[in-house]
């Protein structure tokens, strides 16, 4: 059937509802692919199209994922495992909230990485209705850049996505700064080159 409809995205919230979303998503996903001929494919091309169509929830979750020797993300059995998993143990959430409120942002780390890792972690702490104003919490308590924290807790009404749209913007515009001191610096080594050059060329010439 060339025309099977793909399932929708995984639409994840915290708690318990996560785990009956996966159920329902995985189930619409294998319907597919016998309904497209893709179950017939190689693994290799069906855990592909699972990461395809997860969404970004999902993918998220899916990168977390580690591989041990004899395991493969290209095997559609070994990823599905994989989610089955992460999804199937019933959360402590004493422990998933302590590992979601300790985990800081980490040296090299931006924004566009320390977001999504707050994401995976959140989705086991059943927050309900404060799920987004606290990863917004997070985000200004963890984040590792004092002056933007600053900023933020000046902010007012601030939202979870305009606290990440700040933090993109400080790390853009340092990327900048770090930029043009650095042509800077190389320019200024350019300069001294070629003035020690020109009086090089000067004492000779004063000896002929």
């Amino acid at each position: 059937m060339e025309h099977a409809r793909p399932p929708a995205e995984l639409s994840l919230e915290s708690g318990p509802k996560r785990a009956e979303a996966w159920r329902q998503w995985r189930q619409l996903f294998e319907v597919f692919l016998k309904a497209s001929g893709v179950s017939e494919e190689p693994k290799e091309i069906q855990a592909t199209l699972l990461v395809y169509l997860i969404g970004s929830a999902g993918y998220e979750v899916f990168a977390t994922f580690t591989f041990e020797e004899g395991e493969s993300e290209d095997d559609i059995n070994c990823v599905l495992k994989k989610f089955d998993s992460y999804f199937g143990t019933e959360p402590n959430i004493t422990v998933t909230r302590f590992k979601f409120f300790s985990r800081n942002q980490e040296s090299g780390e931006n924004i566009d990485q320390y977001v999504p890792a707050l994401r995976v972690l959140s989705w086991q702490c059943d927050f309900g209705d404060l799920h987004e104003s606290l990863l917004r919490d997070k985000i200004v308590c963890g984040i590792v850049n004092n002056t933007v924290r600053d900023r933020l807790l000046r902010t007012d009404d601030l939202t979870l996505s305009t606290a990440i749209q700040i933090c993109q913007a400080a790390e853009i515009t340092k990327e900048e700064i770090l930029c043009i001191d650095g042509n800077e610096a190389e320019s200024g080594q350019v300069d001294a080159v070629q003035g020690n050059r020109r009086g090089a060329n000067g004492w000779r010439s004063g000896r002929g």
